[in-house]
C-alpha cells in the first residue's frame, strides 16, 4: 500500500485523491534554460511525485458540485520579471469534456515566480456516477518555454518513472471499498456494498469517506464499533418484526464478526 509504484494515498479535500504512481527525486532548477514541467508532489511530506491521479466526488455532500485541484507547475532557470504564457493540450485519448467535466484556467507562470499554480475547475457531471472521466494534460514548448525534461527518475533508473510533461487525472463520483476497506473495516462493517454504506449514513451518520484513511488509533476502532454496534442492533430488531432490510445481493444486511 506504501509501495511508491503501485500506491493509492487518499486524502481529503472537496473530494478524495488517490495517487496512482509515486516517486521520491530532487531536481536543478537553476542554471538551466527555462524548460517547463509537472511538479504535484504528495501531501503531507512533499516528498513523492506522481504524474497520475484517481479523484471522486463520491465522499462529498450532494452540495458540492464542482471543486478547484491545484496542480503546481515549474520551471526550471530564473524567475521572470514579466509574467509567462506557457502551452498546455488535452490530450485526444482524454475521456472526460471540457465545459462539461472541466474548465482550464489561464495558463501563466506569473513574474517573479518558477513555480505556479494551474487551477483546474472538475465539475460534478451526471455520468460520473456510473463511470469514471479522464483529463490528459500535456504541455508543450512555446516561445517562452521548453520542455526537454520528460522524466524524473531515482539515479539511473527509468522503472516507474514520473512523465514530467503529461498529468492523467481520473474523475468519477462512484463510492467505492478503497484500499483499506478489506484490512481495516470489514471486521466491523462486514463486506462492502455501496447500499450498505448509505443505510449506516442515514442510520448511524456513518461518514461517506469513514474508510478513506487507515484505522490506526483507538479513537478510530471506538467509532467503528459504535457505527457497526448501532447498526447491526437496528438490523436485528427490524429482522425479528419480520421487516429484514437487504443488501444490495438480495442477501440480508449484516454487520461484520461481532457486530451482527
Amino acid at each position: 500500500m506504501l509501495n511508491c509504484t503501485t500506491m493509492k494515498r487518499l486524502l481529503i479535500i472537496p473530494i478524495i485523491i488517490m495517487a496512482a504512481s509515486c516517486k521520491r527525486e530532487s531536481l536543478t532548477t537553476y542554471n538551466t534554460s527555462d524548460n517547463l514541467y509537472f511538479n504535484y508532489a504528495l501531501p503531507p511530506l512533499f516528498l513523492q511525485y506522481a504524474d497520475t491521479l484517481d479523484l471522486s466526488f463520491a465522499y462529498s455532500d450532494n452540495s458540492i458540485r464542482d471543486t478547484i485541484f491545484q496542480l503546481p507547475v515549474a520551471v526550471t532557470g530564473l524567475p521572470s520579471n514579466t509574467d509567462r504564457h506557457f502551452s498546455m493540450v488535452v490530450d485526444p485519448a482524454s475521456t472526460a469534456i471540457a465545459g462539461t467535466h472541466f474548465e482550464l484556467p489561464e495558463l501563466v507562470i506569473h513574474a517573479g515566480k518558477v513555480i505556479d499554480t494551474l487551477r483546474l475547475r472538475l465539475k460534478r457531471a451526471p455520468d460520473l456516477s456510473t463511470g469514471t472521466k479522464r483529463i490528459i494534460l500535456q504541455l508543450k514548448s512555446n516561445d517562452f518555454f521548453n520542455t526537454d525534461l520528460k522524466y524524473r527518475t531515482v539515479g539511473s533508473s527509468v522503472i516507474d518513472s514520473i512523465d514530467m510533461l503529461k498529468f492523467s487525472i481520473n474523475v468519477s463520483d462512484m463510492l467505492s471499498a478503497g484500499p483499506y476497506w478489506e484490512r481495516d473495516y470489514k471486521p466491523y462493517f462486514g463486506n462492502f456494498s455501496l447500499k450498505k454504506v448509505k443505510f449506516m449514513n442515514g442510520l448511524v451518520g456513518l461518514p461517506l469517506n469513514f474508510w478513506s484513511t487507515p484505522s490506526p488509533g483507538n479513537h478510530k476502532r471506538a467509532e467503528a464499533i459504535y457505527y457497526a454496534s448501532v447498526t447491526g442492533r437496528y438490523l436485528t430488531e427490524k429482522a425479528s418484526e419480520g421487516n429484514t432490510i437487504y443488501d444490495e445481493d438480495g442477501t440480508a444486511m449484516t454487520m461484520g464478526p461481532g457486530f451482527q
